[in-house]
């Protein structure tokens, strides 16, 4: 692919990822006007950082890519494409994660770990509450 044309593809993907970055903004913040809610809120639930979360969502992707690449099939409806816009568009919310908050790796946003990687905070994550529920016989 000669640079003219690379180029032009560059801008088209990184207009493209931009429209669909505010078009699933709405659904995914659950119309919050925190851009990053919808990782943070489930980091929270599930007793994980933000990027965490996020890369959780990174991976699915990747993954598919990984097998498309590995075999060269889709066994899905979501082009090479359209994931590739999505990997981009979660770089950049990695991005303003690490923005907002640059030293989140050791801590979660509802509390400070302890070196179990348990929370401390009075309000447990709903995966914590999870695990201390037991089954009557």
């Amino acid at each position: 692919m000669k640079y003219k044309e690379f180029n032009q593809l560059r801008d088209s993907f990184f207009k493209t990822a931009s429209e669909v970055s505010d078009n699933k903004s709405i659904e995914y913040t659950i119309s919050n006007d925190d851009k990053l809610y919808n990782f943070k809120h489930v980091a929270d639930r599930l007793g994980i950082t933000p990027k965490q979360a996020l890369m959780v969502y990174v991976l699915k992707h990747v993954d598919a890519l990984a097998n498309d690449a590995k075999t060269g099939k889709t066994h899905s409806d979501e082009t090479t494409y359209n994931r590739c816009l999505d990997v981009a568009n979660y770089m950049v919310l990695l991005a303003a994660i690490d923005k907002e908050n640059p030293h989140a790796s050791k801590t979660k946003s509802n509390g400070a770990n302890n070196s179990e990687g348990r929370s401390t905070s009075k309000n447990e994550s709903e995966s914590t509450q999870w695990s201390d529920i037991s089954r009557s016989a």
